[in-house]
């Protein structure tokens, strides 16, 4: 096994190298039986089975909690669909740290390939590809370089292992951890309100090929990390419990009962109004197909920043 070489950019003094501690606990994410859950992100039609399973009862619950917590803020944003809320939304930038697992050369991915990371999650956010602008920007702050192969080829193993050591920041700092994955796997990320369980293990993971120009066919123009920011902001899939009437608590978002394959248009799974949003970033849709969040998942993300990262 090799040792630990962490490099930290834009700071002041180099992190000292640190061996490669035992393993932590094995998981992986994905679907389950079919159903989609909503902390990761699978090439379409993959399989895999998700560590955290979040049920509409699940679901249910954590919306019980978020609206007692914004029930005693002040003036949380309205729910307005038409974005006249969410302009009035003071805006959001949230500092990044970017942490590079590889073993030698292989998934070390370069600066200048970050920095594309970071700029397309900003057009993301910012609206510059279609659709809201959700007021959230994200400022690199540092990178780390961790070269070790068990690592690099088991991130999911190892979760436990090099998170408390690489993780920086509070509850309003992205952790970007970029490795590789087998299988269906582009990325996972934790939501808001499981950081003050465990906040070390907050953060979000991406296949180092879905980076902007990687090598993943029609999932490399960098919207993984827009897909996996958006759990870590508190989005749901569009497609979380289907065709029922709470869906993904967003109201501008139309109900989707399956996560969308390529780019299919008119594609319309529930008889509620409105085609599947298979443009939508939360949903499964090719890169190429991806283009937009709403104003009510813009308004919804603030809602959720003040509740548990502000």
């Amino acid at each position: 096994m090799k040792l630990l070489a962490a490099t930290v950019l834009f700071a002041a003094a180099l992190a000292p190298a640190v061996p490669s501690a035992a393993s932590g606990p094995s998981a992986s994410r994905g679907r389950v039986d079919g159903c989609a859950r909503p902390e990761a992100r699978l090439r379409t039609g993959g399989q895999g089975q998700e560590r955290n399973d979040l049920t509409s009862a699940q679901a249910a619950t954590v919306e019980l909690d978020l609206d007692q917590i914004l029930d005693g803020l002040a003036q949380p944003l309205s729910g307005l669909t038409d974005g006249a809320g969410l302009r009035s939304a003071p805006r959001i930038t949230v500092p990044v740290y970017f942490h590079v697992l590889h073993d030698g050369a292989k998934g070390d991915v370069s600066t200048t390939e970050i920095m594309r990371q970071i700029s397309t999650m900003n057009a993301s956010y910012g609206g510059h590809n279609g659709g809201a602008n959700t007021r959230v920007s994200f400022a690199l702050r540092g990178i780390t370089r961790s070269d070790n192969a068990a690592w690099f080829q088991d991130p999911e193993r190892y979760e436990g292992t090099y998170k408390p050591m690489l993780h920086k920041g509070g509850k309003g700092t992205l952790n970007i951890y970029s490795t590789y994955m087998g299988g269906d796997l582009l990325g996972w990320a934790t939501f808001p309100w499981k950081y003050k369980t465990d906040p070390e293990m907050d953060g979000v993971t991406i296949h180092y090929g879905s980076m902007p120009g990687g090598s993943i066919e029609h999932f490399n123009k960098g919207f993984s990390a827009t897909h996996e920011v958006g759990h870590w902001l508190g989005l749901y899939h569009t497609f979380q419990d289907g065709c029922s009437n709470k869906g993904d608590r967003v109201a501008d978002t139309p109900a989707e009962r399956d996560p969308s394959d390529g780019c299919p248009s008119g594609k319309d799974t529930c008889p509620s109004p409105g085609d599947d949003p298979i443009h939508n970033y939360m949903d499964y849709s090719y890169d190429t197909c991806m283009t937009s969040f709403t104003a009510g998942q813009g308004t919804r993300i603030h809602n959720v920043w003040k509740a548990y990262r502000a």
